[in-house]
């Protein structure tokens, strides 16, 4: 993705419009120091949902890709399968998110400033779906 994609939370919720791209892994900063080498692209697809007065804003994003990890027990790469399907509800302010968080715990959301930078959220949904502790899988690491 070469431009920068801005959205409006609030109004691409209430519209339902949607967003789909493949984004170098290159191009996600954050990320670079977890992997054992930046080949690749990942596909990513946004859309809005709800936002009507029967039903709270939200964004669904669906990430899919492979990224090349470090083992933390060989140090050597490995393909893990990236794959994330998530709905972020939107809150119009800190104090409505903590209500909702506080009212369900597992309620995934984020407060919808006026300018949301897509590619910063799919970086940070892909730094949360990384296995904390990246490994082989069991019996395929050649340290074992």
């Amino acid at each position: 993705m070469s431009e920068q994609a801005v959205i409006d939370p609030l109004r691409f919720a209430r519209d339902g419009d949607s967003l789909e791209r493949s984004v170098a892994v290159t191009s996600m900063p954050r990320l670079q120091d977890r992997l054992a080498n930046t080949d690749g692209e990942i596909r990513f697809r946004l859309a809005g949902q709800g936002g009507g007065a029967a039903q709270r804003p939200a964004l669904r994003l669906w990430i899919e890709g492979e990224l090349s990890l470090i083992c933390q027990r060989c140090l050597g790469g490995y393909a893990f399968r990236l794959d994330v399907d998530e709905t972020l509800l939107l809150a119009r302010s800190e104090a409505e998110l903590a209500a909702w968080e506080d009212a369900d715990p597992l309620c995934e959301g984020l407060v919808a400033e006026p300018q949301l930078d897509v590619l910063g959220l799919v970086e940070d949904a892909i730094l949360l779906a990384l296995p904390m502790v990246p490994r082989h899988p069991e019996g395929e690491c050649p340290a074992e």
